[in-house]
């Protein structure tokens, strides 16, 4: 039997846990922005096949607007913005699935949007890294 928690799932901005994730069914994603090979078909039918060198990525998740990583993530983008860059280094585990994912030299896009209403909300933030460099262990848990 294969078993799942959220709880087995560590996210780490800049060293700092983060928490106070969002209820939606994706909370995090972590993938590559670019295909890491592609193909040319000549007219003759032989493929020649290009390999890419960019490895760039992105981590999007969603926090409770409760969550106070909101401010530490707040703090980052608004000192980028004053001209103060400190590059974001992004990791991302699921213990027991054995999943890895870790993005270096990375900045936020734009600040989260903020939405209210009758319940909490969640507020989605990206983080674009120039290297996103992902393992899939495929651990069985016990």
């Amino acid at each position: 039997m294969k078993a799942y928690s959220f709880l087995d799932t560590l996210l780490l901005i800049n060293g700092f846990p983060i928490s106070g994730f969002g209820d939606d069914d994706t909370t995090i994603e972590v993938k590559r922005l670019a295909d890491s090979a592609s193909h040319k078909m000549g007219t003759d039918g032989e493929m020649t096949l290009s390999l890419s060198a960019n490895l760039s990525g992105e981590i999007i998740f969603r926090l409770m607007q409760t969550s106070t990583d909101n401010g530490l993530l707040s703090t980052l983008i608004s000192n980028q913005e004053s001209g103060t860059f400190v590059p974001i280094f992004a990791e991302f585990k699921d213990v027991r699935g054995g999943d890895l994912g870790s993005g270096t030299l990375g900045y936020i896009p734009r600040p989260a949007d903020l939405g209210r209403g009758e319940t909490a909300k969640s507020q989605e933030w990206r983080v674009v890294v120039e290297r996103l460099d992902l393992l899939h262990l495929g651990v069985e848990s016990f």
